[in-house]
């Protein structure tokens, strides 16, 4: 079978899957009783009495969008990490990305508001924003000789200086220590139209930019030296897959909470089927990741319905031992 064949199946089979997510994850597990009739009315017959009808208008949809969006960002922003740090283990938060959020969300909980009277959202993002850029300057890695190694080192530190501001704060939080706990987690629980609104504008410039450097990416694959001779400017293409991964990641964190493993399990599966070509490897990784949040999303409804488990908690217990088998397979070879 020719390749561009094989690619396009790959594709429409990727989207089948996707429109087969979404209709399931519309209708699982629900308090009232839904059905695809129902979701067939609300596109193109929609009745404000009926009460199917605005539960997905005012619940299931707007928390589908987001899931997709999230799972998105994740996906992308884990695969130009790997592609930046050329380590198979990389994911987003190694950029100390979560843990900002997480601890600029917690320090506002207890009314340390470091940037004045902002809301929690936004305050969460910039916090992602300043951990990411603070962990980019000091792993050098925009100097002529970088080290993706000193990166993940820099991660490192500031990841465990920022989990211990945060764990201080929800000590210090008291009576709203359980609500900061659930977001850290990482849970669509009470997902709406006003999340999808802030979400949205910062994931499109992000991913405008992955795809932008998604070329130049497939030629810093080849090396340094290649990728100069070829007329790409290197410390450019970093800055750009910095600024996207720190967007995609910061906005996902900032309206759900820290979702791990995402950004680690969707590039391994999606170079499997594409390889490593960046102009097929993002589109897919998208599509794969869409599909993994709107899963956990439905699980996290029916673990113990009609309670609700955290998508955090669903994605690591798939996400903890795919890493322990990729560690384990990268030591043998």
């Amino acid at each position: 079978m020719p390749l561009s064949i094989r690619y396009i199946l790959l594709f429409v089979c990727a989207f089948i899957l996707l429109i087969f997510s979404f209709s399931y994850s519309l209708i699982a597990w629900s308090s009232f009783p839904l059905d695809l009739s129902h979701i067939s009315a609300y596109l193109f017959n929609f009745d404000s009495q009926s009460i199917e009808q605005q539960i997905l208008a005012t619940t299931r949809i707007p928390r589908l969008l987001v899931a997709i969006l999230i799972g998105t960002n994740l996906a992308v922003a884990g695969v130009l990490m790997q592609g930046l740090t050329r380590n198979p283990l990389a994911s987003p938060s190694i950029l100390g990305i979560n843990s900002g959020a997480a601890c600029f969300m917690a320090l506002a909980s207890i009314g340390v508001n470091v940037l004045g009277e902002v809301s929690s959202l936004v305050s969460a993002s910039v916090g992602g924003l300043i951990s990411g850029a603070l962990v980019i300057f000091l792993g050098g890695f925009f100097s002529a000789r970088s080290n993706p190694l000193k990166l993940i080192l820099a991660g490192i530190a500031i990841n465990a200086l920022l989990i211990g501001i945060t764990r201080a704060a929800i000590i210090l939080a008291d009576d709203r220590a359980y609500s900061v706990i659930t977001w850290l987690s990482g849970s669509l629980a009470s997902m709406d139209w006003q999340q999808w609104q802030q979400l949205w504008p910062t994931s499109l410039i992000g991913l405008a930019i992955a795809i932008y450097v998604a070329k130049n990416l497939n030629l810093l694959a080849l090396g340094n030296e290649v990728a100069t001779s070829l007329g790409i400017n290197i410390s450019f293409t970093r800055f750009l897959s910095c600024m996207a991964i720190i967007l995609l990641t910061a906005s996902s964190v900032a309206v759900v909470g820290p979702i791990g493993f995402v950004g680690l399990i969707v590039p391994h599966i999606a170079r499997g089927l594409v390889s490593n070509n960046y102009l097929l490897l993002l589109p897919i990784s998208a599509l794969l990741g869409s599909c993994l949040i709107v899963w956990a999303d439905a699980l996290s409804r029916g673990i113990a319905f009609p309670a609700e488990t955290p998508v955090g908690v669903i994605t690591a217990l798939i996400g903890a031992p795919f890493f322990v088998f990729l560690s384990i397979r990268n030591k043998a070879l």
